[in-house]
């Protein structure tokens, strides 16, 4: 039997699937929401190093008034535009004076609506009651209703709890959406220690289930707790080498050697 790599286009994932394409409803339930910069909250920016897209999330007053750990409501609607990036000499992403990535081009507008009885035509890859199409700057379609169902594929992986949408903690936590540096893993925080260049932004993300804090002695900041999903910024202005704790976890140590 013949596979082939199937890209969900509505988030960052890819999935195996069969050459027939999965099932999916056969009409725009979705709806291309025209007044979304005025009318919708911009929730999250993100960036994405292995390709170096930049997904501006947004949603309506419904999504993003949904607390996290609650399955959304009917009614609401999830959407994010997907630019291009800036690059310089040998296709090398360009950063901003904060360390991120620099819009060039809105190329998609990935849409997620959800109402009562939506989804079933996902059959077997059904999410709940969430139906997906991605739609060009102008409303036409990039990826139409028959041909989103890698997308509810891709979905499955959210998984029932975060009511099948990826990224709720970061949103919840109004966490950065910069490439991190560092990430706070199993009690460590990884890499252990770090060179870079002074004038360096660091953003540190907390992929622990559990809340850390981020102490520097020497430039006398400690954060409050960082539940799961949320970062912590902070420019390397001066060189010298800085000292890196958990005040929760005292075993918990690094060093960032600014130069």
């Amino acid at each position: 039997m013949k596979f082939r790599f199937a890209i969900c286009t509505l988030v960052a994932c890819t999935a195996i699937v069969f050459s027939q394409a999965p099932p999916a409803p056969t009409e725009d339930r979705v709806g291309f929401p025209k007044d979304y910069k005025s009318a919708f909250t911009k929730l999250l920016t993100f960036d994405r190093p292995d390709n170096g897209q930049i997904r501006v999330i947004w949603g309506n007053d419904i999504a993003s008034n949904t607390p996290l750990g609650d399955p959304y409501p009917y009614g609401s609607v999830l959407l994010f535009e997907s630019y291009s990036s800036k690059r310089g000499a040998g296709n090398v992403i360009l950063l901003d004076e904060n360390g991120r990535f620099m819009p060039d081009q809105l190329t998609t507008i990935f849409v997620k609506r959800k109402e009562a009885g939506f989804g079933e035509a996902y059959q077997q890859n059904r999410n709940g009651e969430w139906e997906y199409v991605a739609y060009l700057p102008d409303g036409s379609f990039q990826t139409p209703p028959q041909n989103s169902g890698n997308c509810a594929i891709c979905h499955l992986q959210a998984g029932a709890f975060k009511d099948f949408t990826f990224r709720r903690d970061r949103i919840a936590r109004q966490a950065s959406g910069a490439a991190p540096l560092a990430t706070i893993s199993n009690y460590a925080f990884v890499p252990g220690n770090l060179v870079v260049p002074k004038g360096t932004v660091i953003t540190w993300y907390n992929d622990d289930e559990i809340a850390h804090t981020i102490s520097l002695p020497q430039a006398a900041v400690t954060t409050s707790n960082l539940d799961q999903g949320a970062t912590f910024q902070f420019r390397f202005e001066q060189p010298g080498e800085y000292d890196v704790r958990c005040t929760i976890h005292a075993g918990m140590r690094a060093k960032i050697i600014v130069q």
